[in-house]
């Protein structure tokens, strides 16, 4: 099973992986590491460090002009997935020209900035690394591509993650990472697992050193939270904070401890290798779009690209029932409405007036204290969903269509439209005298 196709629309090795056989052609020092295959194709032996090494320094030259200096006691890093990484972070910045960046561990190949650098010529990069020998090799790769009025690398101590690097005088659109994985030498060397028994297992290399791979004091998950607890002293210095997960099981203890932050997530995928990714934000004016989104996430909201109807009796016209949908309804759920014709609408909702009303009306009329009781400041920010509404009439039978459009309930539309059956009797008891009865 291969998750290529899952890889981002904008790889370029989507839909064309390196040719092995075209590059040994051209870079005669991966010869070496051919093998052929009964078909009569070419492929290597990804457990082999050295092949390894060495295809991913004639790909960074062949198709980004990188020149790289990689050690086989290093990470050794693979241009596809650290593709993934860069093009989502181009949609989180929305394909800005200019950005200003960090990366936390740029490692030994510097490869986040190097990339980032190329394919975007006026972003900046920022980068921090814990071990020396990482440091050096580091710096060596940004000044034999002459990237240094790009991207400037910073040695840093493990005591903090932030404290000493951001400048608390500038503002840097994203930050990005890659943690360490494990939490121990046990998980680290396999001796505990957590992947999927369904799934291949993995069949490349790992040549990370333990500074690279290990966080003693919880593996990733951890390491997240702590980033997440930085990140809060600043809140206006940088834009989007993001990080790479290599477990599908650290990502919902992530995504719980970002409940309070607005946050989005998605996956990376190449080849039998699936990483995660999330990304959080204290922005209250900025808004992730659905292609910064995991699969999962956009799957759902295309399960609700469905209208939604709700048909009134014959008895009700065309006109009364627009005036109970546009005095009443959009009203008395304070939605954010335009007409788009004169039957027609589009509107946002920020907050929930549609559900558990009984509840809400308990709050509003018991004796409790004022701290039990429902608050105007309790109301959600980001914005829950965006509805077309459409009021059709069809030989006399009215019918109400409502779309979700997007936002974080995409259930909005089946809730809202359930409220508006439930509500609109009501409505027509007290308007007795403006109902047109056929």
């Amino acid at each position: 099973m291969s998750f290529n196709e899952h890889m981002h629309i904008r790889n370029r090795y989507r839909t064309k992986p390196p040719d092995f056989k075209q590059l040994a052609e051209k870079h005669t020092e991966l010869k070496p590491f051919l093998i052929e295959k009964t078909n009569g194709g070419v492929t290597l032996d990804f457990r082999d460090a050295k092949a390894v090494r060495t295809l991913t320094i004639v790909t960074a030259k062949e198709d980004f002009n990188l020149n790289l200096e990689l050690s086989l006691d290093r990470l050794i890093p693979r241009i596809p997935q650290k593709l993934n990484y860069i093009h989502w972070i181009e949609d989180l910045m929305e394909c800005k020209t200019e950005a200003s960046g960090i990366d936390i561990g740029c490692g030994c190949s510097c490869i986040h900035a190097l990339l980032a650098a190329r394919m975007n010529p006026q972003w900046k990069m920022l980068v921090s690394e814990i071990d020396p020998f990482n440091y050096n090799m580091a710096v060596k790769n940004v000044e034999q591509n002459e990237l240094q009025d790009q991207i400037h690398v910073i040695s840093m101590n493990s005591s903090a993650l932030f404290d000493g690097l951001i400048d608390r005088t500038k503002h840097y659109d994203f930050l990005m990472c890659n943690p360490p994985f494990f939490c121990d030498t046990s998980e680290y060397q396999g001796l505990t697992n957590t992947r999927n028994v369904e799934r291949p297992s993995a069949n490349s290399i790992n040549t990370a050193a333990d500074i690279e791979s290990i966080y003693d004091q919880g593996g990733e998950i951890e390491f997240v939270k702590r980033m997440i607890d930085e990140s809060r002293l600043y809140t206006s210095n940088v834009r989007i904070f993001t990080s790479q997960l290599g477990k599908k099981s650290s990502l919902k203890q992530v995504q719980k401890y970002l409940k309070d932050i607005h946050h989005t997530d998605t996956e990376f995928c190449q080849g039998n290798t699936m990483r995660w990714a999330v990304a959080w934000t204290f922005d209250e004016t900025y808004r992730f779009s659905e292609q910064c989104q995991s699969r999962e996430k956009t799957n759902k909201k295309k399960q609700n690209r469905t209208p939604i109807s709700v048909q009134f009796e014959s008895k009700y016209s065309f006109n009364f029932i627009k005036d109970y949908l546009e005095k009443n309804i959009f009203n008395e759920l304070n939605l954010k409405w335009t007409s788009l014709s004169s039957f027609a609408w589009i509107f946002d909702a920020y907050e929930n007036l549609w559900s558990h009303q009984r509840q809400r009306r308990r709050h509003q009329n018991d004796e409790q204290p004022p701290s039990k009781r429902l608050k105007s400041n309790d109301i959600q920010e980001e914005k829950l969903c965006c509805i077309q509404a459409r009021l059709d009439e069809h030989e006399g039978v009215c019918t109400l269509y409502l779309l979700f459009v997007d936002g974080t309930n995409g259930d909005a539309a089946n809730q809202i439209g359930q409220y508006i059956k439930n509500q609109f009797p009501k409505y027509c008891q007290s308007h007795t005298n403006t109902l047109t009865i056929e």
